[in-house]
């Protein structure tokens, strides 16, 4: 109620010096029904698609006498049973049995929150919003968007997944620390690919297709990020790259995140034909001997024609989840097609499959034997 109040009063503000504010109101619901099976069970959800949730918003903006132009946005999701977060269920001391996920109740919850000035200097924003590098590795110009893009844990990322042996219990991930650590899909990708913090931002203006972005986040995060967006003939062409730089100063400890840098390209031919490619690796600080850096690769190739679009993908991700285990490696690869019927309104499919190539331990004897997960499911998204 507060963050509401907050943004009504900025928009209030701006209007009160600058005049009337050109207000408008967006927003989607975008719902998923979501199969899978882990060696074992086989279950189905309904579920939020995390990869672009159920949201609202305001923003408005007023041209001042100055020449600038003043900003506000606000913005509120709703995430509920979200495509990334649901799992199976254990029944059991011994994680042996599983049953279909529990529905997890959503709230509205700020998404973003800010204002801004923008000029022929560029804009800089303030509040609650996306960091400079956030989108830096989902660059895709390929199609099937609602349901694929290189963020794969949105959709599937809380599953886990169970071990090859008689009963197929769910894997434990770190066995030499005692208890039971389960293995998800989430835990072994990076979480580069989504970011949205209190910060202040700045936007360059656009030249020849360009633009650098850089923010600071309250705890002293920083964000670099540069974007590309142009044509070549008949082939159009988008990219980006940056960097998260970690506020590390206050930790002596070995192996701690100093910086992590993302990338990704994604060209389309006039034909429908298109690509994309995308990399994100970890930068540690007081690295030890034997201690490896996370990385991420990310292929996709599409075609569209008309309404219709179609796209294939894969994906390996190494040792987000571990950096000392001797082995640790998900890859993935998964077929996609998306009808657009127009209006704001598309339907969608998908099939992934993931497999987890992990061990438990620094040793290459202690090599976890996993099935892997088969997911599939409909989407449907309608934007107003």
């Amino acid at each position: 109620m507060k963050k509401t109040l907050l943004a009504t009063s900025a928009l209030a503000l701006i209007a009160a010096t600058a005049g009337a504010v050109d207000v408008e109101m967006y927003g989607q619901v975008n719902k998923a029904v979501v199969g899978y099976n882990d060696g074992k069970d086989t279950d189905v959800v309904i579920v939020d698609n995390a990869m672009s949730s159920t949201r609202m918003g305001l923003k408005g903006a007023q041209a001042l006498d100055n020449g600038l132009t003043a900003s506000a946005l606000f913005e509120m999701d709703m995430v509920d049973n979200s495509s990334s977060g649901f799992a199976q269920q254990a029944n059991g001391v011994n994680h042996t049995n599983a049953s279909t996920p529990g529905n997890v109740a959503g709230a509205f919850s700020s998404r973003q929150a800010r204002v801004g000035l923008s000029g022929n200097f560029g804009g800089v924003y303030v509040g609650k919003q996306s960091v400079a590098t956030d989108g830096v590795t989902g660059i895709d110009l390929t199609g099937a968007q609602d349901v694929m893009t290189s963020d794969i844990g949105k959709i599937g990322g809380g599953l886990k997944f169970r071990t090859t042996a008689a009963g197929n219990g769910f894997v434990d991930a770190d066995a030499t620390t005692g208890g039971a650590q389960d293995l998800t899909i989430g835990g072994m990708t990076s979480s580069f690919a989504d970011e949205r913090q209190n910060s202040i931002r700045y936007d360059s203006p656009i030249f020849a297709g360009f633009q650098g972005r850089g923010s600071i986040q309250q705890g002293g995060d920083m964000d670099l990020a540069g974007f590309y967006d142009g044509a070549m003939g008949d082939f159009k062409v988008s990219g980006a790259a940056g960097m998260q730089l970690n506020n590390d100063a206050n930790t002596a400890n070995t192996n701690a995140l100093e910086s992590t840098m993302g990338a990704s390209v994604s060209v389309a031919h006039a034909t429908g034909l298109a690509g994309t490619l995308a990399y994100v690796a970890e930068n540690l600080d007081k690295k030890t001997a034997g201690t490896k850096e996370g990385e991420g690769w990310y292929a996709k190739v599409g075609y569209a024609w008309d309404a219709f679009e179609v796209a294939a993908d894969y994906s390996i991700n190494e040792h987000f989840r571990s950096r000392t285990f001797n082995k640790d490696e998900l890859s993935s690869y998964g077929l996609a097609a998306q009808y657009n019927l127009g209006h704001g309104v598309s339907v969608a499919g998908l099939y992934r499959t993931f497999d987890a190539d992990a061990a438990n331990n620094t040793t290459a004897a202690s090599k976890l034997n996993t099935e892997s997960v088969d997911l599939y499911g409909v989407n449907m998204r309608v934007k107003f």
